[in-house]
C-alpha cells in the first residue's frame, strides 16, 4: 500500500482540506480583529479629542467667569 492509499483509505485528504480551509479562515479573522482593533482605537483617539476640547471650554468659562466676579 502506498502512502496515498493510506491516505485514502482513513480520509486524510479531505481532513487536510478540512483544516487547509479552517487555517484561512482563522488567519481571515485574525485579520479582521485586528482591523477591528485599529478601528475601536482610533474612535477612542477622536473620543479623547472631543473630551480634552470640552474640558477646555469648561476651563475657558471658569475663567472667563471669574474675571467678571473680579470686576
Amino acid at each position: 500500500m502506498t502512502y496515498v492509499g493510506i491516505f485514502e483509505e482513513v480520509d486524510l485528504q479531505d481532513k487536510v482540506k478540512k483544516l487547509k480551509k479552517e487555517l484561512r479562515k482563522i488567519r481571515a479573522d485574525k485579520t479582521r480583529g485586528q482591523n477591528d482593533l485599529e478601528r475601536i482605537i482610533e474612535e477612542q483617539r477622536k473620543e479623547i479629542d472631543t473630551l480634552k476640547t470640552e474640558i477646555d471650554i469648561k476651563e475657558f468659562e471658569i475663567d472667563t467667569l471669574k474675571k467678571k466676579h473680579e470686576l
